[in-house]
């Protein structure tokens, strides 16, 4: 009897340990989704292409530990023709199922790529234009929510005359077209107006020196670094009291210290189980450029593995530390905030 039950015992272990490897095979047999990132990983932005990585990397362990994917990083350099090779390589040679780009800039040119391979795409851009192409999407707020949030807290704080100085690029453009348009109807003027090329010169104190006696109550800076961080610093040797804010620019500094005390428009997650998550993993408070990575893979893994629904669908669905998601046409649309940098 002792014999035959310790049998039994042996067969329905064995049997047991089948069934788990089974399981096991199972799992590990389920095809991988290939996810290709483009990023700068070096050069002047790098640190912005790191923050995003760390949104990325913890996708995974805070919220999809699960879900059978890979990241395949590739470094544009914030560079137009780098970011063109970058997408031509994660797609003819690495056969990615997506690709995630996180500027204006790579999206637009990653976007022809895209189309071209039937690959969907999603970018982290305000500029939409480039979603008229097939297999295109973009995450960011809408522009001229983004203006219209500014203008009205602008307002409230009692400020009505605007220097507005921007960069040649396409964000920038876009808040210059807007504010043109919009901040007449909330008691704005603007009293100086001025394009920056990036890269041109390491010197804009004549221009600046040219707005400031244009007397505005708050200069608008809109430039990504190094730019924005050049122009801050330049201003306040001449004018150290001036008044200065922007959308986005300065929470994605290298140089954070010029910002504190100073408001500007942000991507605003006020999820704080979630920013108490990431400050336990990395140490820091989370930063823009992390924030909005995590919340652009998140997305576009609900989207890989729901490619049957409906995407406003998904989207509408998604959990995003942003807050509720909306859908217009293939631009996926959260509400930006003001924030002041702390001391």
């Amino acid at each position: 009897m002792k014999k035959f039950l310790m049998s039994l015992c042996i067969v329905l272990a064995l049997a047991a340990c089948k069934d788990e490897n089974k399981a096991n095979e199972q799992a590990n047999t389920k095809p991988v989704v290939k996810i290709g990132v483009i990023l700068p990983l070096s050069g002047a932005n790098s640190y912005m292409g790191e923050q995003m990585r760390e949104g990325y990397e913890f996708v995974r362990e805070y919220s999809r530990p699960d879900v059978n994917y890979q990241l395949i990083y590739v470094d544009d350099q914030q560079s137009s023709s780098k970011a063109a090779v970058a997408a031509k390589k994660l797609i003819e040679v690495d056969k990615v199922d997506a690709l995630l780009t996180g500027t204006s800039q790579t999206a637009s040119v990653v976007a022809d790529a895209a189309e071209k391979a039937k690959i969907i795409h999603l970018g982290i851009s305000s500029d939409d234009r480039f979603t008229q192409k097939a297999y295109n999407y973009t995450m960011a707020p809408d522009s001229v929510d983004e203006s219209v949030t500014l203008l009205k807290y602008l307002q409230e704080q009692g400020y009505r005359k605007i220097a507005l100085i921007t960069a040649n690029e396409v964000f920038a453009d876009l808040v210059d077209e807007n504010m043109h348009k919009l901040a007449e109807q909330y008691g704005m003027k603007i009293v100086f107006n001025e394009k920056i090329t990036p890269g041109a010169t390491n010197d804009y104190r004549l221009m600046l020196r040219k707005a400031v006696q244009s007397e505005p109550d708050i200069f608008l800076l809109q430039s990504w670094p190094p730019e924005i961080d050049i122009l801050t610093k330049q201003l306040l040797e001449i004018a150290p009291q001036a008044k200065i804010t922007s959308l986005y620019s300065f929470f994605i500094s290298s140089s954070p210290e010029l910002y504190k005390g100073r408001f500007g428009l942000n991507v605003g997650s006020n999820n704080q189980e979630f920013k108490t998550a990431f400050y336990q993993k990395y140490g820091k408070k989370l930063e823009q450029m992390s924030a909005t990575a995590y919340a652009q893979l998140s997305l576009m893994l609900d989207i890989l593995q729901n490619k049957n629904n409906e995407l406003n669908k998904t989207v509408e669905a998604n959990d995003s530390i942003f807050g509720h998601l909306t859908m217009d046409n293939r631009s996926i649309r959260y509400q930006p905030i003001v924030e002041t940098i702390e001391e």
